[in-house]
């Protein structure tokens, strides 16, 4: 008897080429065929938080922890080709020697959602510019949530900003002016939202603080905001 960690892959030993590749509009996505799009929007839910939007490495995960594997999708190790690429998918760190942060993914996604992803993941490695296209329309429906803000604020803010976003990141006293208290910053979020994805210069602020639109999504942005204001204290005569 086959436990249920390798139904996938005995299922998609099964399936026919012809299946497996076909991605029409009419049938694609998670009560269809495999394809690309579905694949980038898998990712995106899945993977990004490690691997980064674009598959790139900087996931909002892998540049919080300290001395984290490099996971980026372009320079694999171990998911060298399609047949590997979808056992690390399936089996996680139970395949090879692949890191053991990586979680088997065989019990949780369907295997439409597998095959899609590993169609993405190869499409990254052939078509980077076409593939990043796929990955920026699927990471802008993603759900901005405070928790992903502070995955991402940890990892790309808190140098500067420091952890609790007070101004006291460990560049902190190299910079003039120094960073933002953001705790006691009024600043309403439209106002925020644009000197994140414009820039300190842009703004005519300090042009110590870097723009971001062209690493961050629109929802990763709106998160990092929403993160902000859980460190604000709540108006008077308002429950935070």
């Amino acid at each position: 008897m086959f436990s249920r960690q390798w139904w996938p892959t005995l299922l998609l030993a099964l399936l026919p080429a012809s299946v497996l590749a076909a991605g029409s509009a009419n049938y694609c996505g998670e009560d269809g065929a495999p394809c690309l799009q579905y694949g980038a929007n898998v990712f995106q839910e899945r993977c990004a938080l490690c691997h980064g939007s674009d598959g790139l490495g900087e996931g909002a995960l892998s540049l919080t922890v300290k001395e984290y594997p490099a996971v980026n999708l372009m320079q694999p190790r171990v998911a060298t080709d399609g047949n590997s690429l979808r056992r690390v998918v399936i089996e996680g760190s139970r395949f090879a020697d692949t890191s053991p942060l990586m979680p088997p993914w065989g019990d949780e996604l369907t295997l439409t959602q597998i095959e899609s992803v590993v169609m993405f993941v190869a499409y990254l490695r052939k078509d980077l510019e076409g593939a990043l296209k796929l990955s920026r329309d699927a990471a802008a429906k993603v759900e901005p949530t405070s928790k992903l803000g502070r995955a991402i604020f940890i990892g790309r803010c808190a140098l500067c900003h420091g952890q609790e976003a007070q101004g006291d990141g460990r560049m902190a006293s190299r910079l003039n002016p120094k960073p933002v208290n953001l705790t006691k910053s009024r600043a309403p979020d439209s106002y925020l939202k644009m000197m994140i994805s414009k820039g300190g210069a842009a703004m005519g602020r300090s042009p110590s603080m870097p723009t971001w639109e062209g690493d961050l999504s629109e929802p990763e942005i709106d998160s990092v905001i929403l993160y902000i204001n859980t460190l604000r204290p709540a108006p008077k005569g308002v429950a935070k």
